[in-house]
Order: C-alpha cells, then sequence, then structure tokens
C-alpha cells in the first residue's frame, strides 16, 4: 500500500514520500540482518580463538552491534541522494530508476527524471553487503574450525585412547548449518538482484522466490541455534519424546508426554480390580489345593486320619 497510486496494482493508496520511506527501511534491515549474521559469526570465532570468557564479552558487545547498525545506516542513506528509491515494478519500492528501466540506458541521465544512479546504488549496496557477509560468514567458520583442530591436537598428548575429533566435528557441522542458513536464505535474493540489475523487467520466479524464501532466514537461524542443545537434551532424557525435548530447550511448559523409564520409578503402577482381588481371596478359602499346594493339602489329609484315629481309641476305651 506504499506504492505510489497511479502504480498499476490494486490496493495502492501510498505517494512518492511512502515510497521513498519504505524504500530505506527496506534497504536498511536487508542490510543490518547479512551484516548482523557477519558479526556474530566473527564473534564466536573470536571467542574460540582468543578464549574470551564472560567479562571479555560484554565489554567487546557494543562494537558488534553498532558497527552493522552504522554501517546499514550509511547504505540505506547513500540512495536518498538521487532520488533512487522508487517503484521497482514488483510488489514494493526499492533502488530503481523513474521511469522504470531508465537507468539502464546508456544516458540514464537524460531519459531518468529519478533515479538515474540507481543501477550503481544497487550495486553498492544492494548487493555487495550480502556478498561480503557471506564470505565473512564463511571465513569466521573456517577459523573456528581450525582454532578447535588445533586446541584438540594439543591434547592428543593426554589421551590414552588416541586421537578425539568429537568437538571439531560438532563445530564443522555447527559451521556448515550456520553457513547453509545464509546461502539458503540469501541465494535467491542474490538470483533477483542481479537479474534486476541487468535487465528491464523483474523475473516472477525469483521475485516470489526472495518473498517465500527470504523472510525464513530468522527461522533458520533458530533452528541452527537451537540443534546443539536439542541433541544434548535427547542424550540426557533418551526416552522422552521428541515435542517433550524440544519444549524443554525452549523452555515451554506444554502437554508433551514424557515416556517412563525402564527401571526406575518413572514405571507406571498397575492398579488391580479390587473386586477381582475378593472373588480370588473366595476361590482360595474354598479350595485348598490352589491356596496351598500339594504339600500342604497331604498335611491336612495326615492331621485327619490322626484325629479319626484317636476318635477309635477313645470310643472303643
Amino acid at each position: 500500500w506504499m506504492i505510489p497510486e497511479k502504480s498499476p496494482l490494486l490496493g495502492i493508496v501510498g505517494s512518492q514520500q511512502s515510497c521513498v520511506a519504505q524504500g530505506f527501511l527496506s534497504n536498511f534491515f536487508y542490510s543490518l540482518s547479512c551484516l548482523s549474521n557477519a558479526s556474530l559469526a566473527v564473534a564466536y570465532c573470536m571467542i574460540v580463538r582468543c578464549g574470551w570468557n564472560d567479562k571479555d564479552k560484554n565489554k567487546a558487545r557494543l562494537p558488534f552491534v553498532m558497527i552493522p547498525s552504522l554501517i546499514s545506516v550509511v547504505l540505506a542513506v547513500a540512495p536518498l541522494f538521487g532520488m533512487n528509491y522508487n517503484f521497482n515494478g514488483g510488489y514494493s519500492c526499492y533502488i530503481s530508476g523513474y521511469p522504470r528501466g531508465c537507468e539502464l540506458d546508456p544516458n540514464p541521465q537524460e531519459t531518468c527524471t529519478r533515479g538515474a544512479q540507481a543501477k550503481t546504488m544497487l550495486l553498492v549496496t544492494g548487493l555487495l553487503p550480502p556478498l561480503i557477509a557471506f564470505f565473512v560468514v564463511t571465513v569466521a567458520m573456517v577459523l573456528l574450525i581450525h582454532a578447535v583442530l588445533v586446541q584438540e591436537r594439543r591434547m592428543d598428548q593426554y589421551q590414552r585412547t588416541g586421537r578425539n575429533r568429537k568437538t571439531t566435528m560438532e563445530s564443522f557441522y555447527q559451521g556448515i548449518f550456520y553457513i547453509g542458513a545464509f546461502a539458503i536464505s540469501w541465494t535467491p535474493w542474490l538470483v533477483f538482484g542481479f537479474k534486476e540489475y541487468t535487465l528491464k523487467e523483474i523475473n516472477v520466479i525469483s521475485y516470489y522466490a526472495v518473498l517465500v524464501i527470504f523472510p525464513l532466514h530468522g527461522v533458520l537461524n533458530a533452528v541452527v541455534y537451537f540443534r546443539p542443545r536439542l541433541k544434548a537434551e535427547r542424550k540426557r532424557n533418551p526416552t522422552d519424546s521428541v515435542c517433550k525435548s524440544l519444549m524443554q530447550v525452549l523452555h515451554i511448559k506444554c502437554c508433551c508426554n514424557r515416556k517412563p523409564k525402564e527401571g526406575t520409578g518413572d514405571t507406571a503402577i498397575i492398579r488391580s480390580d479390587p473386586q477381582a482381588e475378593d472373588a480370588e481371596i473366595g476361590n482360595e478359602k474354598e479350595s485348598p489345593v490352589t491356596a496351598g499346594g500339594p504339600k500342604t493339602t497331604k498335611i491336612n489329609l495326615a492331621q485327619d486320619a490322626e484325629i479319626e484315629s484317636e476318635k477309635k481309641v477313645i470310643t472303643s476305651s
């Protein structure tokens, strides 16, 4: 709705000013997203390689937050000079010339009423930041894995069972997942951006891919973050359901049932029917064979024989 009313879309109630605001906010948060992920990767790398403790992390937290924010502000403000935020032909306003595609002409200064430098601005402020961030994330993860490997090699001389690369492999998989989450989310954006950079028309397939996949970056990062915790929780309580383990990791109280552990107090107590117990007791009283067994029956018969012999002796006397 922030697109200017003269654009050929339904439900448009915006103006050129709202279009500029949308383009500015989009460029700012796009840049902040990719640069923050790069900053986080560098922070993790420094924690491992430099051995930062909690106090060091608190002191160094501000630069890792402020630097991406300041760079994102600069990248979002730059296209304002030259009026480069315009309707891009899709469903939003971003860095584009007006009329649409005029920035691709040989003489954009003559054909564009707005955004004559939009092509250069799109490359510098829209496409280069994700590429640089992806490079930084990859390098930071490689250095982190290498630092863990070096530490485990130093510990080999104290190991009686030989080499142990468990921590290295865990760091390797975590780094691969972190890089993969970034690549999956930003690849459609880069494909769409470079097609927009070289062509006048919007590619519909890549545009819808951006709309669907790009917002999933936060979800994928959450999966990467909680994956080791879920794995550790499943190892501590292997009999718990996946739902129960996930709720424990997320600190959410829910109705997920916990499976009882064998040989512990968590096993279910089987309660019998009181009526069935009374009937069983009555049967035992009526049937001495069932109640006491063969041995008990022989003893009872012997006692009865002795009593009968005593009676005969008394009667004869």
